[in-house]
């Protein structure tokens, strides 16, 4: 990843990930429970989520943590058990 901000990364991360799977904003928002407009507030990286929100893209995305390393200051690996 490039130098940018965790905000960014993550709106990025969930935008092709959704693009992969051909979702649509509707779809992911109504799966997580958010509304249709903070999740295309997320998606366009005008806010970052709180941990609940996060977590539940996260794990509804299948997306790898170790991605977001660099804007966590954390110099040993993630392990899953």
């Amino acid at each position: 990843m490039t130098k940018t901000s965790l905000k960014q990364a993550f709106s990025d991360e969930i935008y092709h990930s959704r693009m992969q799977l051909g979702l649509t904003q509707q779809q992911v928002a109504e799966a997580v429970s958010v509304s249709v407009r903070w999740y295309q507030h997320l998606e366009k990286g005008t806010y970052l989520p709180g941990t609940v929100v996060m977590l539940r893209l996260i794990l509804f995305y299948g997306i790898d943590v170790e991605n977001f390393r660099e804007f966590v200051e954390l110099n040993t690996p993630v392990y899953y058990r």
